[in-house]
This record gives C-alpha cells, structure tokens and sequence, in this order.
C-alpha cells in the first residue's frame, strides 16, 4: 500500500528545494497570513530554479481569500492544486474552481460535526485534509486531533472516490502510528522543521519511517 505525502509550509529556496528533492507527491506553499506566508513572487522563482526531471505536484494554499484574488495570486505560477483552508463554503469553492481553472483540496478541521461538513462539498472538491484547529489559527500548530476519528474521515473519503489526507502533529517519530490507520496520505508542515526551517534530515527520516509502515501494512 503506498501513502500520498505532501510536504507544507515551504517558505524559502532552501526548504522549497528539500521539499522538491524529497519525493514527496506535493509541495504546499502558504499564501495566507501565517509565519509561513510566501508571495507569487517568491515561489515562481524558487520553481524556476529547480531543474530536476520530476518535481511534485504544487498545492497553493489559502484561507478565505477571494476567488479573484486567489486567481490573481496563482496566474504565471506552476501550480497544480488549490488548497480551501478556512471556512469556505462550498458555492465559495465552486466559484474559485470557475476562477483559477484548478482543483481544489478542502481542509477540514476534526470537529463533531466535521463529517457533515465533508459531505457538503461532494462532488465539489478533488480531495480533503483534515486538520486540527487550535484558537485562531487554521493550521501549522503542530497539535494533531485523535487519530481513533482517521478511520470515519477515510471511509467518508472513499465513498465520494477522493484521497484524505491527514495533518497536525506529525512527526518522524509519531508517523509509524498513523499509518497504522491506513489514512490515503500525511500532509506535514513544523513536523520537519528544524529552527524554523525545512530539515533535509527530518524529511528523510519521515519518508523512510513513512514507507516501512506502509510496507507492514500491505503485506
């Protein structure tokens, strides 16, 4: 069994290369407010200095930004996926779909009603993150929720035929854990950063971790 891995919060050349470099499926930058914010600017020509043969597929993220700015922000860059981090409603997803021409991930945060939310965008969105909120902050806190719930977001995941990928408090060392929950992938932002920055280290120690579990599980 093989888990999808999207490596989050890139928000200089060096991290933007490790991640790039890694493996991984997809390579998230931040244009919301955050600590990890980037600009257009930046990430074109983090892009545009990669010269390897394949890169990951490229995931802008924002939270609740307008579908015209979202489209003003992506035009002339690479990017592949469209990542809805806040509290979009789903005819807000429609409209950025329509703007941008891209899919769009739907992060949804582990709460009671979480699954109804899921349900609500059906058919809408090509896929979802479920992530721990924490007081204002929509994400990158590094907090996860109770991995028990994995199973119901998965089996949500497979009935509308699209990946769900798990965030919030993953780690080189907590990832064996998760994996025992078959999620359809991990999505990591602090969990591999080392002083603020991108850990060539920690991201090795992580796949590596990562693909054992998988390869236990699939036997």
């Amino acid at each position: 069994m093989s888990f999808l891995l999207k490596l989050c919060g890139n928000h200089s050349a060096e991290d933007t290369e490790i991640a790039l470099m890694s493996g991984a499926d997809y390579a998230g930058f931040v244009f919301a407010e955050s600590k990890r914010q980037v600009t257009r600017e930046q990430v074109k020509e983090w892009l545009a200095s990669y010269h390897g043969k394949k890169r990951p597929k490229i995931v802008a993220l924002f939270v609740n930004a307008a579908a015209e700015q979202i489209a003003e922000t992506v035009v002339e860059l690479p990017i592949d996926i469209i990542q809805c981090h806040g509290a979009e409603t789903p005819e807000k997803v429609k409209e950025i779909k329509k703007q941008t021409g891209l899919p769009v991930w739907k992060v949804i945060h582990h709460e009671d009603d979480a699954l109804q939310k899921m349900k609500a965008y059906e058919g809408i969105v090509l896929g979802y993150v479920v992530d721990c909120k924490v007081g204002k902050q929509w994400g990158g806190t590094g907090v996860s929720f109770d991995w028990k719930y994995v199973p119901h977001y998965i089996a949500e995941g497979r009935r509308q035929k699209v990946p769900v990928l798990i965030a919030g408090g993953i780690r080189p060392e907590n990832v064996g854990e998760l994996m025992r929950y078959q999620p359809d992938g991990i999505d990591v932002s602090s969990g591999i950063e080392q002083d603020g920055r991108k850990s060539r280290v920690l991201v090795e120690q992580l796949v590596e971790r990562m693909n054992n579990n998988g390869s236990d599980l699939s036997r």
